[in-house]
């Protein structure tokens, strides 16, 4: 996985922090890319299906999970699943890609039994879309209240977000967007190939970056931004709701 983006770390630690107390059980991963996430859930003892748009993805995928043999199945076309089949649904940094999320949402959904969890997150404020969302391919940045609405909208109740990464990923944030600001690599990509690539690659300049602040380093702030959880500093959303009976 190379080194971890200081986002990616203070992310999984409230990804942490909001699920920890959770029992194991079925999950599925939406755009679950290289298989990162699904890994700490692995671990966890949960077991379960990803899928990711890409091909290379799953294909990586498929090699990076192999470890934990069938307690994971990476499939080619969600059509292959059971709908109502998962006590959990998983999507990281996946809804901000998709132009139509809300249709998208609910369509995952269906795959979550009555009274299944959610977990999602997505980058906060669309005052701070910048080059770097450009880049990864994200069409939008969300606002906590239209992200309760589209969680409502697709059948989802006791709704808690949580607003992390403050005060780090404000910094990075603007540190990203400067270096990239005359990256053209990505220009003649879709939205959808820039997606399926911000998996798999980081622009080099990012990879510098992360050379010199990354992985331990940023570890002191998992626990500094949990003062903020309640606030709406951060640049980024963990969301968790439970699917209403029919």
């Amino acid at each position: 996985m190379g080194r971890k983006q200081p986002k990616l770390v203070l992310r999984e630690s409230c990804v942490d922090d909001v699920s920890r107390h959770w029992p194991p059980g079925t999950f599925l991963e939406m755009g679950a890319g290289t298989g990162h996430m699904t890994r700490i859930f692995l671990e966890r003892s949960f077991t379960g299906a990803a899928y990711d748009l890409g091909e290379d993805s799953r294909q990586y995928m498929r090699a990076n999970l192999a470890p934990y043999g069938d307690r994971i199945r990476v499939v080619e076309d969600t059509g292959e699943l059971g709908t109502e089949s998962f006590d959990y649904l998983f999507a990281f940094e996946v809804l901000e890609h998709i132009e139509q999320d809300a249709v998208a949402l609910a369509e995952w959904a269906r795959f979550l039994r009555a009274g299944g969890r959610v977990l999602i997150s997505v980058p906060a404020h669309t005052r701070k879309y910048g080059r770097s969302d450009e880049l990864v391919g994200h069409v939008r940045r969300y606002e906590k209240e239209a992200l309760r609405r589209l969680l409502e909208q697709a059948g989802f109740e006791q709704i808690r977000i949580v607003n992390y990464g403050f005060p780090v990923t404000e910094l990075t944030r603007l540190v990203s967007n400067w270096l990239v600001r005359g990256d053209r690599s990505y220009d003649d990509m879709s939205p959808t190939e820039r997606s399926i690539r911000s998996a798999q690659a980081k622009p080099r300049v990012i990879n510098r970056l992360l050379s010199v602040f990354s992985g331990s380093l940023v570890r002191p702030f998992c626990t500094m931004q949990r003062w903020f959880y309640r606030l709406d500093w951060g640049d980024g959303y963990v969301a968790t709701a439970v699917k209403r009976a029919a």
